[in-house]
């Protein structure tokens, strides 16, 4: 898909640098308007966010890939479990799916099989659809998404 040719409307971003810098790229070439959503962040691999070496982190990643993405039953570890990303995540998007589900998301490699199910490979795209249960309701009121920039 070229970008160009997207019927998309809007970008969203993640307000970590590496995502911004990348959807401001990508918003120049169709001119569209770029929105940042702070909860696109990337996984964390430590809830207290006090991890001081990179050894923590891939610590917490080899250890969550070892439990499937998410705590053992009746556990709390260190680390952000998958179903947690996906919650944040799809209550991000829930906010735009007015806008015909038709949204350019820049986010991080955690994040983005947390959400579809797959790794995203290198200069791939994939199409998501919002499922049924993240949709809000036909008759509640819209949404308050933060306002975009161009």
């Amino acid at each position: 898909m070229r970008l160009r040719d997207t019927r998309a409307r809007l970008i969203l971003s993640s307000p970590m640098t590496r995502s911004l810098q990348t959807a401001a790229i990508l918003s120049r070439a169709p001119d569209l308007p770029l929105a940042v959503e702070f909860d696109l962040y990337e996984w964390l691999p430590d809830l207290t966010q006090t991890y001081d070496s990179s050894a923590v982190a891939t610590a917490a990643a080899a250890e969550m890939s070892q439990c499937g993405g998410d705590w053992p039953e009746g556990q709390r570890l260190g680390w952000e479990p998958l179903s947690q990303v996906r919650r944040r995540v799809l209550a991000v998007l829930s906010r735009y799916d007015e806008d015909d589900g038709h949204v350019i998301v820049v986010c991080h490699g955690t994040v983005i099989p947390a959400l579809t199910g797959r790794p995203l490979g290198c200069g791939e795209h994939i199409p998501y659809r919002l499922p049924p249960e993240a949709r809000p309701p036909a008759d509640s009121p819209p949404r308050q998404a933060p306002p975009a920039v161009r």
